[in-house]
């Protein structure tokens, strides 16, 4: 019998157990609810939801039965009907391959959205069977949820998978991944883009096209939006650095300390972003740099790992780089300035940290750079990635999974901006 199965009759044994004093819902009826049988009308809708859900799912899956998830069930079972319905299949660069894995990927969507539901289903339906004695039902319909909260479990692991195998074709295919890109852009308009989002217009999505210099409002929109996801990285926009750390209408860091009302100003912006992305335990600091309208880099503050970076993917300034000691390379005043903000950020987190005349402190400073000069903005995105997927930046074989390695053409990396965009607004 499925570990499944066990957890949810012990759960219910111990909700109907006689020691617990009911409190009945007098206006309760029978209620006949297939394929549950005899139930009560406080849980006949929730048993009607948990029965649609059912039905949705076999349409996706065949091959799954009723009673797959109306009794005994393991997950290996379960696992295996989605895996013989959705087969890998070896990523290649032919059309076909995307077009299935595009369709399959969208199916298993679609029904990732309704198992979501399954959770809620139980707590309800947990909570409404504390009032009455026990039903064959009852039983029934725990055992049910619990087979498709482990059946949602399979399919988002089955997505994943069909997801990073179509990754990886774009990053091995780049020729056949770019003319896919020109297809989407070609797709899109004003008019559909029209009150979708708010802050990024057409013109600003039109920016992720081959060769295209990345616009503000798309790096700001995927900086927001994976922030917030992961809740672990405060996300500035790309607006912060011009106007905090460095002089006005300039690429210029700042000098030396600053002011009482700079660090005010800095620490209003920080709570704003800190409240808008809806962080409470946050451990790092993204702040996207765009010099100039020319290039794109990044900078990060780990308190965790005690760790200051500048990730720059300008060719020419990591061969200059590498013959200089730290406090003379490019970018080191930047990183004085990336100092005194660590400072004040610490107070928001509730500690202080004094740096600056402390530089003993093991806390770890590098402005550093790799060579890689193309697609300086999608790959700025790229170093966000990274860090909210490991932390830092992870090369060659430290990088796993490979989709998210770095590539000297990040066409592929590119048309997954735009396709997650077009998702975004309801438009695929």
């Amino acid at each position: 019998m499925s570990t499944t199965v066990v957890s949810t009759r012990t759960m219910y044994h111990q909700l109907l157990s006689p020691s617990r004093r009911k409190k009945h819902h007098k206006e309760c009826i029978p209620v006949n609810v297939p394929p549950f049988g005899l139930s009560r009308s406080c849980t006949s809708t929730l048993l009607q939801q948990i029965s649609d859900s059912i039905h949705c799912c076999q349409q996706l899956l065949p091959s799954l039965l009723i009673q797959h998830i109306l009794y005994s069930a393991s997950a290996e079972q379960i696992s295996s009907i989605v895996d013989s319905e959705f087969p890998n299949v070896a990523a290649t660069s032919s059309n076909q391959f995307y077009l299935d894995s595009k369709l399959h990927i969208k199916e298993l969507g679609d029904a990732a959205r309704i198992l979501s539901a399954a959770n809620s289903i139980q707590i309800k339906i947990t909570s409404r069977l504390k009032n009455h004695d026990a039903l064959p039902s009852d039983d029934v319909a725990l055992v049910s949820l619990g087979n498709l909260k482990t059946l949602y479990k399979c399919i988002i692991k089955k997505k994943l998978e069909l997801e990073n195998s179509q990754w990886t074709a774009f990053d091995e295919h780049p020729e056949q991944t770019e003319a896919k890109l020109r297809a989407l852009m070609a797709q899109a308009c004003s008019d559909i883009f029209q009150g979708k989002f708010s802050h990024v217009k057409y013109s600003n999505f039109r920016t992720l096209g081959v060769g295209r210099w990345l616009d503000d409002e798309v790096v700001n929109y995927f900086v927001e939006k994976w922030c917030s996801n992961a809740g672990t990285t405060l996300g500035l926009n790309s607006f912060f650095a011009s106007r905090h750390l460095f002089k006005p209408g300039t690429c210029i860091p700042k000098d030396g300390y600053l002011t009482e009302d700079d660090q005010a100003r800095v620490k209003a912006w920080c709570c704003k972003a800190v409240e808008r992305l809806r962080l409470k335990n946050w451990d790092s600091v993204f702040i996207p740099i765009n010099e100039n309208r020319l290039h794109w880099y990044s900078a990060h503050i780990n308190f965790r790992l005690k760790r200051i970076n500048i990730y720059d993917s300008l060719r020419d300034r990591c061969i200059e780089n590498r013959e200089r000691p730290p406090l003379l390379r490019k970018n080191a005043s930047l990183m004085l300035m990336l100092l005194w903000l660590t400072e004040t950020l610490s107070s928001i987190r509730g500690e202080q940290i004094e740096l600056q005349d402390k530089l003993g402190s093991g806390w770890v400073c590098d402005p550093h750079f790799k060579p890689n000069s193309y697609d300086c903005g999608v790959h700025m995105l790229w170093h966000l990635r990274h860090i909210l997927e490991f932390h830092r930046i992870a090369l060659g074989r430290k990088c796993h999974p490979s989709h998210l390695k770095f590539t000297d053409d990040m066409v592929g990396k590119r048309l997954r901006l735009a396709q997650e965009m077009f998702e975004d607004a309801g438009l695929v």
